[in-house]
């Protein structure tokens, strides 16, 4: 599965994006116990970030397979 780091979820993990190999498909839960448990520093922005996956806002029903694409979306503001 390719995941992405956008903003500040790319500094607190220390890469833009990355693959990972999984065993099998990852509940929104499971997800981010493995990204915590690769970048640590990710547990910050846990509460305020988003996930999508395949370029759609994931619900919190969603799984992660290898094919999708995951994102982590801090909040943005713009002007």
């Amino acid at each position: 599965m390719k995941v992405l780091y956008f903003a500040s979820a790319s500094l607190a993990a220390g890469c833009r994006e990355e693959i990972w190999t999984l065993e099998r498909s990852l509940t929104v839960e499971e997800f981010w116990r493995e990204a915590v448990r690769r970048h640590p520093g990710l547990a910050t922005l846990r509460p305020i970030c988003r996930l999508a996956r395949n370029q759609v806002y994931a619900e919190e029903d969603a799984h992660f397979a290898n094919d999708d694409e995951a994102a982590v979306l801090p909040p943005v503001s713009g002007g």
